[in-house]
């Protein structure tokens, strides 16, 4: 297991993506904040149905509170994701694309999106799971709190940095780290209901999906 966390592409975004970065690169004259910041937004959402949207799925029944939470995730990035990158510059934007880039791998023809999570966290995850694997029951609530961590790990480095790199103006940039604020604790409040709420079954399936994001894939997404 790899102290990273991969975050599968939807080819068709990846390959909008790679176009936007590539006439960048061009010096076109063009203005890409459009069309930039509905890929980004139709990637969030992609990543947060792959991460989260497994959680209405585990139980027999559909979890339609979770579905709820995941639906209002994705409509504040439609919104606001678009509206913040409309407001700069083909320049400005430039050391955004650059920075994404730098976070993306392939591994057997299947692009992610990554980034990396500290080694003691890892190492704890690692452990809390085997115990869960055992039966342990005892350990279902930190290996969610875990998880949680690790989740924070990935919004520093994929939403907070990228923001810095954009120098928003303080209107803006206030706007935007609140609503980054209250969609995260959005989430990070269900995660904790899941944790206590879900049989030992289904809590132990919800993990085994959360992590396998922390594996080397082996197999290309379909």
């Amino acid at each position: 297991m790899q102290n990273m966390v991969f975050l599968g592409l939807e080819k068709n975004t990846f390959e909008q993506f790679q176009s936007i970065s590539e006439r960048l690169k061009q010096g076109t004259s063009s203005s890409i904040a459009q069309e930039l910041g509905q890929v980004l937004a139709e990637m969030s959402c992609h990543l947060v149905d792959q991460v989260f949207g497994e959680i209405a799925k585990i139980r027999a029944h559909a979890d339609l509170e979770s579905e709820n939470t995941l639906q209002q995730i994705k409509d504040n990035l439609k919104k606001y994701m678009p509206w913040a990158i409309a407001l700069f510059s083909n320049e400005r934007l430039n050391p955004l694309v650059e920075y994404l880039q730098t976070q993306m791998q392939c591994k057997n023809e299947q692009h992610f999106l990554t980034y990396r999570v500290d080694q003691s966290l890892l190492n704890y995850a690692i452990n809390y799971m085997e115990q869960i694997e055992k039966g342990d029951q005892s350990y279902i609530v930190p290996a969610f709190q875990v998880f949680t961590k690790i989740v924070d790990q990935g919004i520093d480095q994929l939403i907070y940095a990228p923001k810095k790199l954009l120098k928003f103006n303080f209107v803006v940039d206030k706007t935007l780290t609140g609503v980054i604020h209250l969609t995260t604790q959005l989430g990070y409040k269900r995660i904790e209901k899941v944790s206590t709420q879900f049989a030992f079954i289904h809590a132990q399936k919800t993990l085994m999906h959360f992590f396998s994001f922390l594996e080397q894939p082996n197999q290309p997404s379909t």
